[in-house]
């Protein structure tokens, strides 16, 4: 039963703000969230239930409030309320209607638009921890409850900011089961960045594989109890495609879904989810960084082609030739399969940026001829094309230039060769 009332006045830290309860909206395991009005605007109010969080985990989050959000993705603490009916709450936006609980992906209740969001979404998830992680901060119980993505554009909000607390401060909070890293399933630590980063890696593993990494075919022979848990999770954690160790592959019953999707993603993933659960799972100089994932991210997203309406990736490492209609652009770190609609970033023409969000180009197929592709310039830099023959053209803002095999492009930032 919910402990306030509609209506009702909740007191502030601040004596000139106004806070009332429009509505009860939700139940979770460490409180209650309401729907109220906040000076004039419509928030949420999160509202602990027993056992309240102590003084320490009060304080943390005026110095939350203080400091400020990373950015406007995180459903940050705006205001703190007084201590009222032996309890205590927090402010912060309300979740728009668009964006679903990251759970309702793994259930198949809602599905991405394409591959191409999905990616997007696991870029957003990303950068925001890098951001976080930079401020001096680390979230310290990453899992699935705390992500709200849309499924159309791969916008993502991440909520329960409660619980972030600067590096080596823990407020008592271990994590959520089969999310924890094993030095914190085993009591060695307590959450900090470099468990974040394990966890994240299995975020990101469900993401895109929806099964979890470390559960196979030895771990589903057990019944989940606290002490085999913690051998599972934490003393001996394997890796299900771990290539020493093939006592825990997939079962075809069990975990589906990785067996059909483990081998149709490009080889920079699987090989960033190879190290995070293989060096990394228990060393935590090797865990995978927000860096690393967004490099292996944007490799995956090069390869993502939609040819005739269908989405699929090329493997452009392997010696094979192209679907028809495609060509190949090779930068000095990246490869980046080209066909109709394919966009270029920042990050592919400039070396010194990394911006994977702001596009820079775009391709268009000829409409009489679609294996005749077009190169556009979305950027404020003019590229220098130079064709197999040594002719030189400038391409400025706006304009295109056909790509064909042995055409060079000088970006002004970095140099790329079309295949």
């Amino acid at each position: 039963m919910p402990q306030l009332e509609n209506g009702e006045r909740i007191p502030t830290i601040n004596a000139n703000e106004s806070l009332q309860i429009i509505n009860f909206i939700a139940e979770g395991g460490q409180g209650e969230v309401y729907k109220v009005n906040y000076n004039g605007r419509t928030c949420a109010l999160k509202w602990y239930k027993s056992p309240v969080p102590p003084e320490r985990f009060y304080e943390n989050l005026k110095k939350l409030i203080q400091r400020g959000a990373p950015n406007d993705n995180f459903l940050w603490p705006q205001m703190l309320t007084n201590r009222y009916k032996d309890s205590y709450g927090y402010v912060m936006e309300l979740r728009p209607s668009n964006y679903c609980e990251f759970g309702d992906f793994l259930l198949d209740n809602v599905r991405f638009k394409s591959y191409k969001t999905l990616i997007d979404a696991a870029l957003n998830i990303v950068g925001n921890f890098r951001e976080l992680h930079s401020m001096g901060y680390s979230y310290q119980d990453v899992n699935e409850g705390g992500f709200f993505i849309d499924p159309k554009t791969g916008a993502v909000l991440i909520c329960d900011n409660d619980n972030v607390a600067e590096f080596g401060v823990n407020l008592g909070v271990k994590g959520m089961p089969r999310y924890m890293a094993p030095e914190v399933v085993t009591n060695q630590t307590r959450p900090n960045t470099h468990t974040d980063r394990f966890s994240l890696a299995v975020l990101l593993f469900r993401l895109f594989y929806i099964d979890h990494p470390l559960e196979g075919k030895y771990t589903v022979q057990f019944p989940l109890t606290d002490a085999i848990g913690a051998q599972l999770y934490g003393v001996d954690p394997t890796f299900i495609y771990d290539p020493k160790k093939n006592k825990n592959r997939p079962d075809p019953e069990a975990h589906p879904n990785v067996i059909k999707r483990w081998k149709m993603y490009p080889p920079d993933l699987k090989a960033t989810f190879m190290k995070a659960f293989t060096k990394g799972m228990k060393d935590i100089n090797n865990r995978v960084t927000e860096v690393e994932w967004e490099e292996a991210l944007v490799k995956t997203r090069g390869m993502l082609v939609k040819i005739d309406g269908k989405e699929q990736f090329i493997n452009a490492y392997a010696k094979q030739k192209l679907p028809e209609g495609c060509q190949m652009m090779v930068l000095p770190d990246y490869v980046v399969v080209l066909t109709n609609d394919t966009e270029i970033y920042d990050c592919h023409v400039d070396q010194f940026s990394a911006d994977y969000h702001k596009v820079a180009g775009v391709v268009k197929a000829s409409l009489s001829d679609k294996t005749v592709l077009g190169l556009g310039n979305l950027s404020d830099k003019d590229w220098t094309v130079t064709s197999p023959s040594g002719d030189h053209n400038v391409i400025t803002k706006g304009q295109y230039t056909r790509i064909a095999p042995g055409v060079k492009i000088d970006f002004g930032g970095t140099t790329a060769e079309i295949y």
